[in-house]
């Protein structure tokens, strides 16, 4: 049985094609539906609430709207559902203008149900280790490494955005010193320096601007993110 539990948008102009996909999907615990041009497509993508379809299969070649137009079309309307091209075009050329176009990969038919399978979950396993991390009032956009703290953006540098990703992803725990050096600059001693203090108390300053201390010195154990503190 296959790890997905999302619905799949299965989009080709062959019927055959999409009934064969849909069998095989249907064999492995996935639901999906079937859309034979990205007109279609897009209306039963925009008919729905957003997230419906966890991941869309995308011919390139059909009639009304082939697959480049639809995920342009997805991706200027701002939406990121994860997209596979699974297309007979193989050329490298093709590859790449769909990867470009915002597609998450490129699978050329005919094809192994394996390997498709084990695409569409390494997809699902890459986007949601990019999910925004959201703590309170705080937000970590981890494809884009941008922080907001109550809707408003908070200029960190790369050290900074690392030191606070270390926090956040043990919110209201202790972390020590030798923690954080190991996580942030990958050492397995401390320098004797204050290069851990100088990269906090610039993250302290950036941060609490928008509210209440973020970070906690807990004395003679370490640092911690103060849960309690984002809270709106």
């Amino acid at each position: 049985m296959s790890a997905l539990n999302v619905r799949v948008l299965i989009v080709d102009d062959e019927p055959d094609v999409c009934q064969y996909i849909s069998a095989l999907l249907h064999s492995a615990g996935v639901e999906s539906e079937i859309a034979l041009d990205g007109t279609a497509a897009i209306e039963n993508i925009r008919s729905r609430r957003p997230g419906h379809f966890g991941l869309v299969l995308l011919d390139v070649s059909m009639p009304q709207q082939n697959g480049w137009e639809m995920l342009t079309a997805l991706r200027e309307a701002g939406d990121e559902v994860p997209v596979i091209f699974v297309s007979a075009r193989d050329s490298t050329e093709d590859r790449v203008r769909g990867l470009r176009l915002g597609a998450d990969d490129f699978v050329v038919k005919p094809f192994s149900f394996d390997e498709l399978l084990a695409r569409m979950e390494a997809v699902l396993r890459r986007r949601r280790s990019l999910a925004p991390l959201c703590i309170g009032e705080l937000k970590l956009d981890m494809a884009r490494r941008k922080t907001e703290r109550c809707g408003k953006p908070v200029d960190l540098s790369p050290r900074e955005f690392d030191l606070l990703l270390a926090l956040s992803k043990s919110p209201g725990a202790t972390l020590s010193r030798a923690q954080l050096l190991f996580d942030v600059w990958d050492m397995t001693f401390d320098p004797g320096t204050n290069l851990l203090d100088v990269h906090l108390g610039r993250l302290r300053k950036k941060l609490d601007r928008f509210g209440r201390p973020a970070i906690q010195t807990m004395r003679g154990e370490g640092y911690r993110l103060a849960v309690e503190n984002l809270q709106s």
